[in-house]
């Protein structure tokens, strides 16, 4: 199948979106494995931010080629996705839909404090890919911010996903408010949250007030 043949199934047949997704699923399977021998033993698996960043990055790999209308910088891309999370490191994670602007704040002072534990080496590499990152100008850093709000749906649609939903007892509007407005610009990423989101929204993933 041509590059164009993809593009034309994803964008008209919600089957072909739904076998795409299982392909891709696959490569997700890497988080569940643990290392050293041990074992998740949680009743809900949790998941690092560094396993988001690898679904990111898995992720990067099927939908730049679907995106990319001209030639990006793909090592650009995959730096900010490496580090567009390093505040977390100080600050934990916080859902999207309720973060406040004193998060936001704390999160910007966060960035810079661990900006200045890095090695000098690659302090300055990782401070300009989070000045891009943040400014959301360029067409990759727009691209790794639909990414990364893209990126929880392949990992949420199964059952331990469908528990944290319920636990979290997230609304559906909650869940399309940080996504919407960043995959808007990219058609493919953006059709499959529609498909995605619909599924979870039938199959009771989300909070009765949708």
């Amino acid at each position: 199948m041509t590059l164009e043949e993809t593009r034309k199934r994803i964008l008209e047949d919600d089957t072909f979106v739904w076998e795409e997704f299982r392909k891709i699923q696959e490569i997700f399977r890497m988080k569940r494995v643990i290392r050293y021998h041990h074992q998740r033993t949680e009743v809900i698996d949790t998941e690092s931010v560094a396993e988001h960043v690898y679904g990111m990055m898995a992720l990067i790999d099927y939908f730049l080629p679907l995106e990319e209308t001209d030639t990006w910088n793909y090592a650009r891309i995959q730096q900010m996705t490496l580090y567009h999370d390093i505040d977390e490191i100080l600050t934990g994670d916080t859902i999207g839909y309720l973060k406040t602007d004193t998060d936001r704040a704390k999160e910007y002072d966060a960035q810079k404090e661990v900006l200045e534990l890095l090695p000098e080496i690659i302090r300055k590499s990782a401070s300009t890919c989070l000045k891009e990152y943040d400014d959301q100008i360029t067409i990759e850093s727009k691209f790794v911010k639909a990414i990364d709000k893209i990126e929880p749906l392949f990992h949420l649609i199964n059952e331990n996903g469908k528990a944290i939903c319920i636990q979290n007892n997230v609304t559906f509007s909650q869940s399309r408010s940080i996504k919407d407005k960043y995959v808007s610009e990219f058609s493919y990423i953006k059709r499959f949250n529609e498909v995605l989101s619909k599924y979870m929204l039938e199959n009771g993933y989300f909070a009765s007030l949708a």
